[in-house]
């Protein structure tokens, strides 16, 4: 998947000009006026650091980070290559001084991690056969099993006894699904099918644990750069009412896959959700990868809290489950350009079943590039933008556009996109009907949407 990764930007770069990864610097980068300096920055090594150095300095890294108290303008730099089984935690900036969390040195980016390894053959026991228990206890639910560094996930099953092949997976305590927050039930226990000891079997197990429910909030003057977080239960950055922030070239990856509903059999987890509002809010050159729901999406908010001014631009997505974008509710300004967007409805969320997955629609399909819904008639304040992607690959459609009203359909401007779709029968959903890859001229005219757009099916 890597190989295939980078032939697919190197193309694209190509095609592009090589302008696909240029850098445009976001307003809050350069808020501070008249070319005022403020703020100081410190440097953060987790495992060589000491809390008795100045932080000020690489030779002389800070250890630990969460209680100190930075102040608008910082910069809070973490070491690269550093793994960090916790949240990022973070303050708010403030106007015209946002505080950057960030990286510095060479190597891999800094990695926050929402797991936990259970590798140890000693923590395993066969209780019956091909059927594992492990000998632990964990503070959280389980979420998801993540094997050999990412190579594959385990497989979710509802019950005890359904557990039948290699990888599959069962944790009594999900049984209370989204009720009382993430919190273990006493005496829950977590079950593996594996041939041989799941120690021995795997090179390495991590665990992913519902945790705090999302690895990095902050609500206002924040900027997240070349940092990376892996292995989150429920979401990667999640913020009520956030404003004036930027996430840049952040790696988001193996996010989502707690259990929501455990009778309808539900689960949930977005990369980056906007909640209940958010406004001057920045995206960019971000990677997304095994997303179990949303990439990027605004939602919670209806019609009270509207998103605006909203700018997902440059990212690649690869196996979002529910939609590379979901945009759920009404918004306003808000732009989606220059991303990338590859196997819609792929990764770990399909979990070894055929489609359609469970969801809050089922039984309708998921795994978009786009997906708009929850926009009752005449609500859309304002335009979205869905201009200059790559969508490759989505069996379900590349869009749908769930919108009543005719009046809140034309304040969705799509141009300039590129389809590639070999497989499914569907391409976009609009205005009521669904159109095949081979009416894409038809939806063109009849939509008005996408004109200058093109379509591949090889």
């Amino acid at each position: 998947m890597k190989t295939e990764r980078r032939s697919f930007l190197k193309w694209l770069g190509l095609l592009a000009g090589g302008t696909f990864f240029a850098r445009r610097s976001s307003p809050l980068l350069n808020a501070q006026p008249n070319g005022a300096q403020r703020g100081k920055t410190y440097f953060i090594d987790p495992l060589l650091g000491s809390d008795t150095n100045s932080g000020l300095t690489q030779v002389e890294p800070f250890k630990t980070y969460s209680t100190r108290e930075f102040i608008g303008g910082d910069h809070v730099l973490f070491k690269r290559g550093s793994i960090m089984r916790d949240n990022l935690h973070t303050r708010d900036g403030e106007k015209d001084y946002p505080i950057t969390y960030g990286a510095y040195g060479e190597g891999e980016k800094p990695v926050f991690m929402g797991s936990v390894a259970i590798g140890d053959p000693r923590k395993w026991i066969e209780v019956r056969p091909s059927i594992w228990q492990y000998q632990g206890e964990f503070a959280t639910k389980v979420c998801n099993l993540v094997f050999n560094g990412g190579e594959r996930c385990g497989n979710l099953r509802w019950a005890a006894n359904a557990l039948k092949e290699p990888g599959e997976w069962h944790y009594t305590g999900n049984a209370s699904g989204d009720q009382g927050g993430g919190q273990a039930p006493p005496q829950s226990v977590l079950l593996l099918y594996a041939s041989t000891n799941p120690g021995i079997f795997y090179q390495s197990i991590e665990c992913v644990l519902w945790g705090e429910r999302r690895m990095v909030k902050g609500k206002a003057y924040i900027v997240l750069e070349n940092l990376s977080f892996r292995n989150s239960g429920v979401h990667g950055y999640q913020q009520g009412r956030a404003h004036d922030l930027v996430i840049r070239a952040c790696d988001f990856s193996f996010i989502g896959g707690a259990v929501w509903d455990n009778e309808r059999r539900i689960r949930f987890g977005n990369a980056i959700e906007l909640w209940d509002g958010a406004r001057d809010i920045t995206v960019e050159h971000c990677n997304f990868d095994n997303i179990y729901d949303a990439g990027v999406t605004h939602q919670g908010g209806e019609t009270r809290h509207i998103p605006e001014r909203l700018y997902f631009r440059y990212n690649y997505f690869n196996n979002c489950g529910f939609a590379a974008y979901e945009c759920r509710e009404p918004s306003q300004d808000v732009y989606f350009e220059y991303n990338v967007s590859i196997n819609a409805g792929g990764g770990f969320s399909l979990q070894g079943e055929a489609p359609p997955r469970q969801s809050e629609i089922y039984p309708q399909p998921v795994g978009h590039h786009v997906f708009i819904w929850r926009i009752d008639p005449h609500t859309q304040p304002g335009k979205v933008y869905i201009r200059h992607n790559t969508f490759s690959e989505a069996p379900y459609g590349a869009a749908v556009y769930s919108i009543i009203s005719p009046a809140d359909e034309e304040k969705f401007i799509l141009d300039d996109n590129s389809y590639k779709q070999t497989r499914g029968d569907v391409l976009i959903n609009m205005g009521g009907r669904a159109y095949r890859p081979a009416e894409f001229k038809i939806y063109q005219t009849e939509c008005r949407q996408d004109l200058h757009s093109r379509l591949t099916q090889s």
